[in-house]
């Protein structure tokens, strides 16, 4: 015993004069100073210093917006090291596209010196941004700071209280355009006593400008309106008078309407020059369709451009959205040709639509792997009609096949899985008994699928699914969609066994009809919010999903009350010599986005669901329970590892299927802080909690039962850290957690203990999660 402390201790001795050394030999070699040039001086940035008499509300504000406008930008850092300039220098020059080139330009960064530095003219452009934000009386200096050979730049602001906004006065003048930009003045984002911003001003006349589009002014620039301030007023505000600017052209003065539209369904195609028929649909719509393509009634639902009607640029982009939603263009082009009939100005429309090919063929090979160790290759392929029915339907026809075998078991088995689906997709509502409705952003769609799906897994069962569907989509708005699907089919049909499986599967009734042996016929309906899809900038973003799934109520009510069928040997109704699944289960999923600053932002998701079996069914179907845990859900716990309750499964991660590790209750939480370290690097550090419940006692599964009174003592955390490549359209992320508290410990107190430097702890408790995409 004494001899390991000794030896403990040597290595303690060992590693306290090792670390300095490796620290110092790491910073020389990893700054980018040693291998510049004698002259050269690296240019390490630059600090702003306010300095300021008085207390300045927004001061860390003012101290931002200056530091957007210096250039150039340092090499970027880590602590005291560089090592992407070091990356650069290590590299030398290539001479081919190999390794070297690899590591000095798409990793690299060449040395950013001071004679690139034009402090000139970051002076000019720090007073520049004090005027736009207000600071009109503000001044600017600058010293350097040379240490070494390196030299960064102080640049003191001498800030002054800021101005703000005054009166704000209309247009001093009696023409059309005018009065209608004065009649939206009383909605200004100008306000008194705000603080003077060139930004509010800017914003004002794009408002100004999508107002006077929407009264038919279809040639009016925000260019061509013009507040001119005045700083005399005292007090140190800026009142404002709006004018237009002089020399416009004419046609900004006018108000238009539409004038005749013209669809051209078959623009830019091979033989789109030649002569073809035209179809007068109405009074002052006519329709040209060469080759016969579509209906022209389809492409005459999507516009909202109306002859005789004032302008709108909402009836513009509703247009446009409607025509592109339908699927079966390739482009989509509303040109506007202006002339005039008497003392009216019209815009004649020509609708230009640009179809894709009508038949695509598609197909993928892949590799699959899965959280239960088995992998290998897959493939698909799907053929698709893209104007099934000449009136912009989609019809797909898919088909999927693999193969995969277990890795790293103690058993030899695979698993080899076939589907065929078929799905018809029409981009308008289809009601029964005529009814018909439009919807304001994009147009709706109508979806109907089929399919059905066999697995074979040789070490356990066969298994049939047969699935249909009904339903609706549709945007109230470009962040804001809803879904309705009014009939859903699923059957679920157990073949073979392994008699391996027989003693958890055939023996245990219940766990049969909830696995495999069910039958859904019900209703699905969801509602998404994504602040992100709408146009304009934003720091703070929300995303929320609400989804309700209701099944066997018609079916059980029809059977029960109305015909008063008897009951199967189950002791439930059914069909196809089956039993149908009632139940009800809702989920709802809240995000939120908020930007830090250049680079960095913080990601929260709240979920909780609960599932609710009664009437014909005991236990909810298998495949609407929930489970936890893996790359996408509490990271520091395999997938299915997790719950319900405090539930230790008797077998690591959960044997070999984890069937008993689901629930009927969920609730879930995330923070993620979230970094960038270049361009396609990206870190982050998170904190994940949750778990899941059973709603009911089940011997197979104790402590899995909710309890009100304990289940936040039931709750599982974890944390770690993970590095993302993204690419802009790809991204793989790398996540390392660790469990901070697990509920089936049962070690009396609430967190665990955690031994990072204990290589078997590390072993046992350490997780790697390889996923593709952000978790939320």
């Amino acid at each position: 015993m004494v001899e390991g402390n000794n030896m403990t201790f040597y290595r303690l001795r060992v590693f306290r004069y090792f670390l300095p050394v490796l620290i110092i030999v790491l910073a020389t070699g990893c700054t980018g100073l040693r291998r510049l040039g004698e002259e050269e001086k690296l240019y390490t940035g630059a600090r702003i210093h306010l300095e300021k008499e008085a207390e300045i509300e927004d001061d860390r504000n003012v101290e931002r917006e200056l530091e957007r406008v210096l250039r150039p930008s340092p090499n970027a850092s880590f602590l005291f090291f560089r090592p992407r300039l070091w990356m650069y220098q290590v590299a030398g020059e290539p001479t081919g596209r190999g390794l070297r080139y690899w590591m000095r330009e798409r990793i690299g960064e060449s040395p950013v010196l001071f004679e690139e530095v034009s402090v000139e003219r970051n002076l000019r452009l720090i007073d520049n941004r004090l005027y736009n934000l207000g600071y009109f009386d503000s001044g600017v200096r600058h010293e350097l700071d040379t240490a070494r050979r390196k030299v960064s730049v102080d640049y003191h602001v001498q800030l002054e209280p800021p101005y703000r906004f005054g009166e704000l006065h209309p247009v001093d003048d009696d023409t059309d355009l005018a009065k209608a930009i004065n009649n939206h003045l009383d909605e200004s984002l100008i306000e008194p006593g705000e603080l003077y911003t060139l930004e509010v001003l800017r914003r004002e006349r794009q408002r100004i400008e999508k107002a006077l589009k929407e009264e038919g002014f279809f040639y009016f620039h925000p260019d061509h309106i013009l507040f001119q301030a005045d700083s005399t007023a005292g007090e140190r505000s800026v009142d404002l008078y709006t004018t237009i600017k002089r020399d416009i052209p004419a046609t900004a003065f006018r108000r238009y309407s539409i004038g005749d539209v013209y669809i051209n369904a078959d623009y830019m195609s091979r033989n789109s020059g030649q002569p073809t028929d035209t179809l007068k649909l109405d009074e002052k719509i006519f329709f040209s369709d060469r080759r016969g393509q579509f209906k022209p009634e389809i492409i005459k639902q999507s516009l909202f451009l109306y002859p005789d009607s004032i302008y709108r640029l909402e009836d513009h982009s509703r247009s446009i959205n409607h025509l592109m939603s339908l699927g079966t263009f390739q482009f989509v082009n509303i040109r506007f040709v202006p002339r005039q009939d008497g003392d009216r100005h019209l815009l004649d429309a020509r609708v230009l639509l640009t179809p894709m090919q009508r038949r695509s063929l598609s197909a993928e090979l892949k590799g699959v792997t899965k959280s239960n160790n088995f992998a290998g290759p897959g493939l698909s392929a799907s053929l698709t009609n893209h104007n099934f029915l000449r009136g912009a339907e989609s019809l797909r026809i898919s088909t999927n096949f693999a193969y995969e075998a277990l890795i790293g078991g103690q058993r030899t088995a695979s698993a080899t899985e076939f589907g065929l689906d078929a799905s018809l997709r029409f981009p308008r509502f289809l009601f029964p008994f005529g009814w018909s409705a439009r919807s304001p952003v994009m147009s709706p769609r109508t979806n109907i699928s089929a399919g059905v799906n066999f697995l074979n897994r040789t070490d356990a069962f066969n298994l049939t699914t047969l699935q249909a569907g009904f339903g609706y989509v549709w945007n109230r708005d470009k962040a804001t969609q809803f879904r309705v699907q009014p009939v859903v089919f699923n059957l679920f049909s157990l073949g073979n066994v392994d008699e391996d499986m027989e003693g958890v599967i055939v023996d245990g009734s219940v766990l049969r009809q909830g696995l495999f042996e069910q039958f859904i016929i019900g209703g699905q309906y969801g509602w998404a919010y994504n602040s992100r899809l709408k146009s304009e900038e934003r720091s703070n973003d929300w995303y929320i999903q609400l989804n309700l799934d209701v099944s066997g109520n018609l079916a059980w009510l029809l059977l029960d009350q109305v015909l008063g069928a008897s009951t199967g040997d189950d002791g439930g109704y059914g069909f196809f010599n089956q039993s149908f699944a009632q139940y009800t289960r809702a989920d709802a999923d809240a995000r939120y986005y908020h930007q830090l600053g250049e680079g960095s932002r913080l990601a929260f998701r709240l979920f909780a669901g609960a599932g609710f079996p009664y009437g014909n069914s005991d236990v909810l179907p298998y495949v609407k329970q929930f489970v936890i845990g893996g790359s996408n859900s509490v990271r520091a716990f395999h997938p299915r590892t997790l719950g319900p309750g405090t539930y230790a499964s008797e077998t690591e991660n959960g044997g070999v299927y984890n069937i008993h590790q689901t629930g009927d209750l969920k609730l879930e939480a995330n923070v993620e802080y979230r970094f960038d370290i270049t361009n396609i690097f990206k870190g982050a550090f998170f904190v994940d909690a949750g778990n899941i419940w059973r709603l009911k006692e089940d011997e197979e599964v104790p402590g899995g039962e909710f309890d009100s009174g304990r289940f936040y003592k039931q709750i599982a955390l974890g944390a770690g850290t993970g590095l993302r490549i993204d690419t802009g359209f790809f991204v793989l992320r790398f996540d390392f957690a660790v469990p901070l508290a697990d509920p089936a410990t049962n070690n009396g107190r609430y967190f665990d203990e955690v031994r990072l430097f204990d290589r078997d702890w590390r072993r046992d408790h350490l997780v790697f999660n390889l996923g593709i995409g952000y978790p939320f």
